[in-house]
């Protein structure tokens, strides 16, 4: 339901998380890419932990911006905080929200 508000933001050459496209397709068109066209550098960012720690508030008034449906944005800010179960102990994700007492 949100590919189809966000997905038009995206560049051509985005494939992370988007539907029809894997990591396979995104190391095809690197490789054409770089036999095709005279490259200088390539940049590999590894953004691990970037959305366990993102200010949960930011990204809820970033959403609202394009998503109109209160039901949803709730939905959403439950997913931020959900948690994950390891080793039979539920831990919920709160370092967004403790990024907005600072």
């Amino acid at each position: 339901m949100l590919s189809a508000i966000y997905e038009t933001d995206f560049m051509g050459f985005s494939y992370g998380f988007r539907p029809g496209r894997g990591q396979h397709d995104a190391l095809d068109a690197l490789y054409l890419g770089l036999h095709r066209k005279r490259i200088n550098w390539v940049l590999d960012a590894d953004i691990r932990k970037f959305f366990d720690t993102m200010n949960h508030n930011w990204v809820i008034r970033f959403l609202q911006h394009r998503i109109g449906d209160k039901r949803i944005i709730r939905l959403i800010r439950k997913w931020l905080t959900v948690g994950v179960v390891e080793n039979g102990k539920c831990e919920r994700n709160l370092r967004g929200e403790r990024r907005r007492e600072q």
